[in-house]
């Protein structure tokens, strides 16, 4: 029995504090196409996985948070908050609202649209080189 799509999403959502990004994998179609407003669009189960890791190696803590969420069918419209933690001390947290596409259990389309008002230039511009980078 497949999950129903709000819970594949609070599913992803807690394995992303784990920072393994192999627990990660489960939850997104081979295909995923995925839009960060920062990071631009990132297509294939690879290349996101390659930026959760990219992530989870930049921060000590991170963490997704899914506050409220909407489920429509196939489509989960949730209100979040990320909780990252610098290596060298800080807590930051982003606002973001997201919309998750899921068929047959697995999120295939992400985007992200991220409160960015309060967010540092330097964090902003590392988000961005990760995202380009190709680890």
């Amino acid at each position: 029995m497949s999950l129903m799509p709000g819970d594949v999403v609070q599913a992803f959502a807690g394995e992303i504090a784990s920072r393994d990004a192999r627990r990660l994998e489960s939850y997104l179609a081979e295909h995923v196409a995925a839009q960060f407003d920062i990071a631009g669009e990132l297509r294939g189960r690879a290349a996101l996985l390659g930026f959760w890791r990219r992530l989870f190696q930049t921060y000590a803590l991170f963490e997704l948070h899914i506050l409220k969420a909407v489920v429509d069918e196939g489509l989960v419209i949730a209100e979040s908050v990320y909780l990252l933690g610098a290596r060298r001390g800080g807590l930051m947290s982003v606002r973001a609202i997201n919309l998750f596409e899921v068929e047959g259990g697995v999120i295939t389309r992400w985007r992200d649209h991220a409160d960015l008002a309060d967010v540092p230039r330097a964090e902003l511009d590392r988000w961005r080189r990760l995202s380009a980078a190709r680890w």
